[in-house]
């Protein structure tokens, strides 16, 4: 999984969860117009910081976890 694919995810629970692009970056504290979301996707890069602040209110969290971890 590449961080295309994370993106990508997220969108996808976003989209499950029912929220629109601008909603998504109002509750994410970014702008209000989905920007930030349709840009990020199309680039399929972000900088781990943005992408921390838009899986909270998706209910989710970045986590690292070592190679080999059973986690």
């Amino acid at each position: 999984m590449d961080v295309r694919d994370l993106i990508m995810e997220a969108d996808k629970i976003a989209r499950d969860q029912g929220m629109t692009q601008a909603e998504w970056c109002r509750r994410s504290g970014f702008d209000e117009f989905g920007k930030m979301i349709s840009n990020t996707i199309r680039r399929g890069n972000c900088k781990l910081s943005v992408f921390v602040e838009l899986l909270k209110p998706l209910g989710y969290e970045a986590v690292i976890v070592k190679k080999g971890s059973e986690e």
